[in-house]
């Protein structure tokens, strides 16, 4: 009897049906595999935004630095202190600041020309008095009697008239404006080439003074101002952090303006004490917290620049800023400032960690 064919094979049902499963599926897998890509991504996003690599450390590349040699003013602490910011709390400033190298300046034997040349700049015509190697003296009579000091090789320099003394410009005078004082202590340097990039793009500070019984006080208004008192600072570094000097708001370019006379006559007096940055030479350094350098603060070990009014400091307002000393140094180094802009209270605190600062016994 005949036998019953037997299947070999899938038949094109089997295959449709196969076809129909694989696409599904592929189509199943595909689209877990862009959710589970996507959503992979979003979770490697997220751990590296809420768990960054840690920064590389501070570069340290200039070693040890010198302890930065703050006045003897352990007179003017006060005997307590007491913290009263806006949120009652010491601010954070990250664990590491700038530190910049400051070249000092070589002595040449072009120190006497350049020297003659800048005091003639002043009006100082004659021949000095030679008080040292490195420093000379100049008077003269007109239109005030004036006494000018320069360092030969720094430039660092003084100059002091007798406008106190001689009540008769207090007469009629007015006080120029706030730019145009600025402007006129800048000129008065950079005719004598001694205005550094890094202050002429300063803004400068003013505060109006008036003579009170041969000294010179703060003004209680611009009406009542005899002087105008103009400082120049350097440019805040990363235009944040600014300049502070051991007088603490006196910029290490300071000048007295009044308004008898007219153009560079104005100037009754100006010192200088700045000295050169070299901002291509720069290292990060570790900081102390700013709750460390509250405590050194409170210990009386910090720099009292500015006194408070009562022997209780109350501190308003903490930062972080740089010192520029009026005599040369090393280093241009970050400091605590702790201030009180309501009595002037101004104390500072080296900001370095103090294992990198060397040791001074």
């Amino acid at each position: 009897m005949p036998t019953t064919p037997q299947s070999v094979g899938p038949t094109l049902t089997n295959v449709t049906q196969m076809g129909r499963q694989v696409v599904k599926f592929g189509l199943v897998g595909l689209v877990v595999l862009m959710v589970g890509r996507v959503s992979i991504n979003a979770f490697i996003a997220y751990w590296k935004a809420t768990h960054p690599p840690p920064p590389p450390p501070p570069t340290v590349g200039f070693g040890a630095l010198p302890t930065l040699q703050f006045p003897d003013g352990s007179e003017d602490n006060p005997i307590s202190y007491r913290l009263e910011t806006a949120d009652g709390r010491l601010p954070e400033f990250g664990d590491r600041a700038k530190v910049f190298f400051m070249p000092k300046a070589a002595s040449s034997l072009l120190d006497d020309q350049r020297a003659r040349s800048i005091a003639s700049e002043f009006g100082f015509l004659f021949d000095p008095e030679i008080l040292s190697n490195e420093r000379y003296r100049w008077t003269k009579s007109e239109p005030l009697q004036s006494t000018l000091e320069l360092n030969t090789r720094n430039h660092h320099f003084e100059m002091t008239t007798d406008y106190l003394s001689r009540p008769e410009l207090l007469l009629g005078s007015s006080v120029p404006t706030t730019f145009k004082a600025v402007d006129t202590v800048k000129n008065w340097m950079k005719g004598a080439r001694l205005l550094p990039s890094d202050v002429a793009t300063a803004s400068g500070e003013v505060v109006y003074m008036k003579a009170i019984g041969g000294e010179l006080e703060e003004a209680v208004s611009p009406s009542d101002a005899d002087y105008l008192q103009v400082d120049l600072f350097r440019t805040p570094i990363d235009n944040r952090y600014r300049m502070y000097s051991p007088e603490g708001l006196t910029g290490v370019i300071s000048a007295v303006i009044s308004g008898s006379f007219r153009a560079d006559d104005s100037i009754v007096e100006i010192a200088s004490y700045y000295s050169p940055v070299d901002y291509s030479q720069v290292h990060t350094y570790p900081i102390r917290t700013s709750q460390e350098a509250w405590q050194v603060l409170q210990a009386g070990e910090g720099y009292i620049a500015h006194p408070a009014a009562n022997e209780t400091a109350v501190i308003r307002s903490v930062s972080l800023g740089y010192y520029d000393d009026f005599e040369e140094q090393e280093y241009l180094q970050p400091i605590y400032v702790f201030s009180n802009p309501e009595d002037g209270f101004l104390g500072f605190v080296s900001a370095v960690d103090p294992e990198f600062i060397q040791s001074t016994r």
